[in-house]
């Protein structure tokens, strides 16, 4: 049983509904996504505000309450054959709901022919609420245009001033009726027809809400209608309802359909639609629903749907399933549609189907033949999948070309056809080359033939999984879900080569092979762009073992380029990890002994192809190594003298390389089709020094230099973006860059180019939200804290303080967060924390002064001063001394000084203002002068030090 629920705090519900309200949709979300705030309060605002906005959205007369009709026989009289609305003119009635009444009606001055429906409020129904779900059925219909979706004809108002539409026709059954009888591929595909209509009200914004067999009409010619979107059909009380009626209320729905979400009040999502749609297959496929099968009211069917686990579909008995088929139809549903099901119906809305496409996807597979992805994918089930659609074939030869089917539709939707061809032929190889060692293995009557077999299919997988590390090794991890289709593809190699490497230790050239597999699942594993969170252990491990496998090999096979570039890459990525976890020192070691081995191998004859990707390895550790240089949180490592040079080192080698254009050229023809070109590569690389140079010159408060590397690491992030746009490290690269640009651009005082650059680090940043989900790295609070705070920033500096507030918000909540995380003290990530809570607190505090909330900004303002007292003798001094310049600069202009006329009171007010205006000039001073004692002041705080002299 459920636990039951607590409802948030109403205080912390309508405080922040009453700050998001007057805001743009597209600017809520930093405002939401402060750690500090509840989730349950949050929730329940995103659910107030999608009500309010649905509530205020449509035509005037609709959006208006009707005056009250009080003649009772007024209500009583129904519309009669003959009566007009509109141009339209009443049939026959059809049926009538709670608020609503249905009539078929014809076109009364001959200029449309064929049957029509009108839809009229009823009498005495002209409440606000039921006018406003009324206008908001009649609007989302006007927005959807789509073959299964009833469509809008017109719209008005009656004789008694009472609203109504009218909507295409449907002459049809119920979609579960429909169903039976029909053979199962029929019904799955009258399933897809609705499925293409939900998911197309799904991208127009929609969300249906109330799915059931009387909205999802078949008429004759076996197409599908959907009906009735976002109202309550009937407001009968619930104990005096069959469980097939919409519940009136705040959030309607239909008991025997609803969502566990729904049926608990709790906000809905396109989710809510997902299970009712799971309800309806459920119901098409086996004539009976998935819960609550025994019950005799509306409360006892929504305890059901939070109660009951929905009975797995094939392991219905004949009397439960209702079916005439039923015998037939069991047998086909175990398996695939038992999955299907289950998926779309769990009680979380996070387990079920991401989206109706996806859910539909798995539909077609089933129809194809294909593995669906509500099943794990064993090469068993991988394999089967694949003879049952292609029964001539090979059975050994055709288990990889299923296997990655379902992993690589990512890959192939993007229109990486060739690639993602290319890839599945070689994971059919690499199951062929397991399946016929196996067989080899088991021919007892020729144990050498065995033998001899065996070593040849070694070899094999040996070839598959160095192209599948070397050409294919890029192909698909840096498209939007490739990543996971590559780590499962080397998982399977590394199964694949491990029990030859255990009966085989001293085969160096089974080591190599290995130490390339772990090396590229190292690399995904850590990749701070493409990888998980809970991915870091897994990488650690991967790590751990590439080296100990490699230090094996590597005094006889250090020439080998294959083993120093894969041995190079995992200590990079040992570094970043330590880098992550703050053991800079750590870091520093992997690295140098990173560029140790690196030169050391390259000093070995090479080809042109070993030396290419040895140099760029190379150059990649100059870059990680000038990072951690960079790094400003221990003074022992930052050095930016240092990592300067380091990204010199690295730009010169980069740009060496590009210029070898035979080698590349070359390089690429070898290449899996598809994958990144590699002076793309190069140029990405090349973009990367260029923002970490700008990060250096941030630190050295050399601001023109800092603005021209950032402005040529985003030229070149964009022009591969214009390439390739659908690759995540270019996207990545470019947010981050545009980011530091915007944050040169705001100190320089260019609010223009500031905001272009803030909005385009944020919108990318949500696109690629959008199409790696909300457990990527761009979803993450410190990469929205990032590119929500320079926005904000910019929107202020531009006039903007309104739309500004709720990105410093958010910014401002996350570092208060990480200033409260650590250990206690001035020294640490705690100090840096507080620091920064502090500016983004006083950004919010200038762009409330602007906003007229003088007495807010002062508050503020002082607030962020007292903060910053316990910091200004620690690491973080110098960048806390600005800060505090820069409160004490405003708390100024919260104690203007010019003096009134008046009593003493007045000029004793006004004494007191001067006395205040005074100290804090005299403080602002201070502070600057504490700050320049360290470095030299930059341009924006020399201008301030000029304003406060005069």
């Amino acid at each position: 049983m459920s636990p039951p629920l607590t409802p948030p705090p109403w205080s912390a519900v309508r405080e922040l509904f009453e700050r998001a309200l007057p805001l743009d949709p597209s600017a809520r979300q930093p405002l939401f996504a402060g750690p500090g705030l509840d989730s349950a309060v949050v929730a329940e605002v995103r659910a107030l505000l999608a009500h309010h906005d649905e509530a205020t959205d449509g035509d005037e007369f609709l959006s208006t309450p009707a005056e009250p009709v009080d003649d009772g026989s007024a209500r009583a009289a129904p519309a009669l054959p003959g009566q007009r609305l509109g141009a339209w003119e009443v049939v026959r009635p059809l049926g009538s709901g709670g608020m609503g009444e249905v009539f078929e009606a014809r076109r009364a001055d001959g200029s449309f022919e064929g049957r029509a429906a009108v839809k009229l409020l009823k009498r005495g129904m002209d409440s606000a609420a039921v006018l406003q779900r009324f206008a908001r059925e009649r609007n989302a219909l006007a927005r959807l245009s789509h073959p299964h979706i009833a469509r809008l004809l017109d719209a008005g108002a009656s004789a008694e001033g009472l609203p109504f539409f009218v909507m295409e026709y449907v002459d049809g059954r119920p979609v579960h009726e429909a169903a039976l009888g029909r053979p199962l591929e029929q019904r799955l595909q009258l399933f897809l027809q609705l499925a293409a209509a939900v998911a197309h009200a799904h991208r127009n914004l929609l969300v249906h809400r109330d799915l059931k067999p009387g909205n999802v009409l078949v008429d004759g010619d076996g197409q599908v209608k959907l009906l009735d979107f976002g109202i309550a059909k009937a407001l009968d009380p619930l104990e005096g309802s069959d469980g097939h009626t919409t519940i009136g209320g705040v959030r309607p729905f239909t008991p025997h359909y609803a969502s566990p979400e729904q049926v608990r009040g709790e906000p809905v999502s396109t989710a809510t639609d997902i299970y009712s749609l799971g309800v309806l297959l459920y119901q098409m496929l086996t004539g009976a629903r998935p819960t609550g099968r025994h019950a005799t009211t509306p409360a006892e069917a929504a305890k059901s749907v939070l109660e009951e686990q929905p009975t797995r579909p094939s392991h219905l008995s004949a009397q439960e399933a209702q079916d005439p088929q039923w015998l037939a139809t069991r047998k086909r549903l175990q398996g695939d549609l038992d999955n299907i099901l289950l998926k779309a119906l769990e009680k979380q809305p996070e387990r079920r189907y991401a989206s109706v496409d996806a859910m539909a996807a798995d539909v077609l597979a089933f129809l194809d033949g294909r593995p669906v992805s509500a099943r794990p994918a064993s090469l068993a089930y991988l394999g089967a999948k694949f003879v049952q659609r292609n029964r001539w074939a090979v059975l050994t030869a055709a288990v990889g070309a299923a296997g990655l089917a379902t992993a690589l539709a990512a890959t192939v939707l993007q229109g990486r056809l060739a690639a993602a061809s290319g890839v599945l032929l070689l994971a059919g190889g690499l199951v062929l080359a397991l399946v016929q060692a196996r067989q080899a293995q088991l021919s007892r009557n020729a144990a050498q033939r065995a033998r001899d077999e065996a070593r040849q299919q070694l070899e094999r997988i040996k070839r598959i999984t160095t192209d599948l590390v070397f050409r294919y090794g890029d192909t698909v991890t840096l498209l939007p879900g490739g990543a996971q289709a590559q780590e499962a593809m080397l998982r399977d190699s590394v199964a694949l080569l491990e029990p030859a490497l255990q009966g085989a230790p001293d085969d160096l050239d089974l080591a190599v092979t290995m130490v390339c597999a772990l090396g590229r699942l190292a690399e995904i594993q850590g990749n701070i762009t493409v990888a998980r969170p809970e991915s870091t252990p897994a990488a650690k491990a991967t790590v751990e073992r590439t080296l100990k496998l490699s230090d094996k090999a590597w005094p006889q096979r250090l020439a080998d380029w294959r083993l120093a570039s894969w041995t190079v890459r995992v200590r990079v990525v040992q570094a970043q990890l330590a880098r992550r976890d703050g053991r800079l020192e750590d870091a520093v070691a992997a690295l140098q002994r990173a560029a140790d081995q690196a030169a050391e191998s390259l000093r070995q004859r090479q080809g042109a192809e070993g030396h290419l990707y040895l140099a760029s390895g190379l150059a990649n550790v100059h870059i990680n190594l000038a990072q951690v240089y960079e790094h400003a949180n221990l003074p022992s490592l930052g050095r930016p003298d240092d990592a300067l040079r380091e990204f010199r080192r690295a730009e010169q080698a980069l740009r060496g390389l590009l210029a070898r254009q035979t080698d590349l050229v070359e390089l690429d023809r070898k290449a899996a089709p598809g994958d990144v070109p590699s002076s793309n590569y190069l140029v990405h690389q090349i973009a990367v020094t260029h923002g970490g140079r700008a990060l250096v010159h941030l630190r050295q408060d050399d601001l023109p230099a800092m603005r021209q590397e950032a402005e040529a690491a985003v030229a070149l992030m964009r022009q591969n973006v214009q390439a390739d746009p659908r690759n995540l490290a270019w996207r990545d690269g470019l947010m981050t860059e545009s980011s530091t640009l915007a944050l040169a651009l705001l100190r320089l005082g260019d609010m223009p180019a500031a905001l272009a650059a803030a909005q385009s680090a944020w919108d990318t940043a949500q696109a690629l939200i959008q199409d790696e989900g909300l457990q990527s790295k761009w979803a993450h609070a410190s990469v929205q804290a990032l590119v929500a705070g320079q926005l904000g920033r910019a929107l202020s500096g531009s006039a903007r303080a309104a739309e500004a507030l709720p990105y410093l918000d958010a910014a401002q909540a996350f570092w208060r967060a990480q200033g409260s995380t650590a250990d206690t003290g001035d020294t640490g990530d705690t100090a840096d924390g507080r620091r920064r809570a502090a500016a983004f607190e006083l950004c919010a505090a200038e762009a409330r002064w602007a906003l007229g909330a003088q007495a807010q900004a002062r508050d503020r303002a002082l607030a962020v001063v007292e903060q910053l007292r316990t910091l200004v003798d620690g690491r973080v001094a110098r960048d806390a001394w600005l800060t505090l310049a820069e409160a004490h600069a405003l708390l100024m202009r919260c104690a203007p000084g010019e003096r009134q006329s008046g009593d003493d009171h007045d000029r004793d007010r006004d004494c007191h203002r001067d006395s205040d205006r005074d100290y804090h000039r005299a403080q602002a001073l201070a502070a600057l002068a504490a700050a320049q004692d360290v470095h030299a002041l930059a341009a924006d705080h020399q201008q301030l030090l000029r304003q406060l002299q005069s």
